[in-house]
């Protein structure tokens, strides 16, 4: 019986779904990126965000239409579904907080949301690595190098968290501003954790498909 539903055929449109979402993730992070480093000059970027956010919904829905069809899947239903949820999460969280900057009126930015930018393209671009890897039936010891990447990463992500706090309260700041400023670094943070909760999904799937 196994060898038979292994010679059925998989349908592979899954994997093109997987990395069409992780290609809006890494555009909405460069995005995001240039809306930080362009401040207050910012209406492209915060464009592309948004029709990134349009784009990724019709992926996600499609390929949640396709799981609840689909037959035989390439990769487990459970891991297929976790990684289109929360590729999906990360891009509309991503336009949620751009919009703030556009609702707004921000007199400045605190300098921690550049480093936190950064960081967040990275690890968006070592997500897109292990998804496209996964095409290719590339195994774990493969990918651990984009795996160990994010992990590096995201102890700079502590490093800058702890350096925002520290600082927010410095002075005599406009309350207001404060909230502002804490609200745009926990959507950013929540979007980092998401992309990095995709990687440690892609893990397992690598170790369990190893």
């Amino acid at each position: 019986m196994t060898r038979m539903f292994n010679l059925l055929p998989k349908d592979e449109k899954f994997y093109d779904e997987l990395e069409r979402l992780s290609g809006f993730v890494v555009n909405c992070a460069q995005q995001f990126e240039r809306v930080v480093s362009t401040f207050p000059h910012f209406s492209g970027p915060l464009q592309s965000i948004e029709q990134d956010r349009v784009g990724a919904k019709k992926v996600f829905s499609e390929s949640l239409f396709r799981l609840d069809k689909a037959f035989i899947t390439p990769l487990d239903r459970e891991d297929i579904l976790g990684l289109i949820t929360v590729m999906y999460g990360v891009v509309d969280r991503v336009a949620e907080l751009s919009q703030r900057f556009r609702l707004y009126q921000l007199k400045a930015l605190h300098p921690t949301l550049s480093g936190q930018a950064r960081n967040f393209v990275t690890i968006a671009r070592e997500l897109d690595t292990i998804i496209h890897g996964l095409r290719r039936g590339q195994k774990l010891e493969d990918l651990k190098p984009a795996l160990d990447a994010v992990g590096d990463t995201m102890e700079l992500v502590k490093r800058d968290r702890e350096a925002f706090l520290g600082q927010l309260f410095e002075g005599t700041p406009d309350p207001l501003e404060v909230m502002k400023k804490k609200e745009l670094h926990e959507l950013l943070e929540e979007a980092i954790e998401r992309s990095e909760e995709a990687t440690e999904t892609l893990a397992r799937v690598l170790l369990k498909n190893g």
